[in-house]
């Protein structure tokens, strides 16, 4: 009896048209994405892509969040989770930090276009309250509902929180420029700023710093 080995998938024309955009913006920046560019990597013509995504403004939008969508799902599935709000709550913002260190390079470049003023860019930009900061929001409120933490502005908690834990690794990884300090020193400081054990101590830190003080 023959046995039929499995095929490898095969991947649709839109799948390589983005995974082909994804590599050209970490090379090359969004500003340096062309449509002739990524249908030419993609081993495609104009008129496929065209057909997928219409426009260079719609095929960025969608590569923007087909990036997000993963994000979007842990820290929704954390904070619909068992556990106390705080908990849950420490839970999103390290999904949060995790994602932004595992996806350094895309979010850099992220960065950089909406600085720049990409259209596609500064549209997602303008969305993101309403995403996965609304949903940690949410959670700060229900924390400080069960006295968890201090009864501030949520917004300011998350903001205090996401200096703590995220910014450090936000601001090593957004630098594309020569290196600011001597090779030891800046090892030092990227190892603060990345390294999960690092990151975890000073979220736990700030999580402290917001218990409630007695009377």
């Amino acid at each position: 009896m023959r046995v039929r080995t499995a095929s490898p998938p095969r991947h649709s024309t839109r799948d390589q048209l983005l995974a082909k955009g994804r590599e050209i913006v970490l090379r090359s920046g969004f500003q340096g994405l062309t449509v002739r560019e990524v249908a030419a990597a993609a081993g495609a013509n104009l008129g496929s892509f065209v057909y997928h995504f219409g426009t260079r403004e719609r095929f960025l939008r969608e590569l923007i969040e087909e990036w997000y969508a993963p994000l979007m799902s842990r820290i929704t599935d954390v904070a619909g989770g068992e556990g106390r709000p705080l908990e849950r709550l420490r839970g999103g913002i390290l999904q949060l930090v995790e994602y932004g260190r595992a996806q350094h390079g895309f979010l850099g470049r992220l960065l950089m276009a909406a600085a720049a003023g990409e259209p596609a860019v500064r549209e997602f930009a303008s969305t993101l309250f309403g995403r996965h900061p609304l949903v940690l929001v949410g959670l700060i409120a229900e924390a400080q509902a069960d006295g968890s933490i201090v009864r501030e502005q949520p917004l300011q908690v998350l903001m205090f929180l996401l200096g703590s834990a995220g910014l450090p690794l936000l601001l090593a990884n957004a630098w594309h420029g020569p290196p600011l300090f001597d090779k030891s020193t800046s090892a030092a400081l990227a190892r603060f700023a990345c390294d999960p054990g690092p990151i975890e101590q000073r979220l736990d830190w700030a999580i402290r710093g917001l218990a409630p003080r007695g009377p």
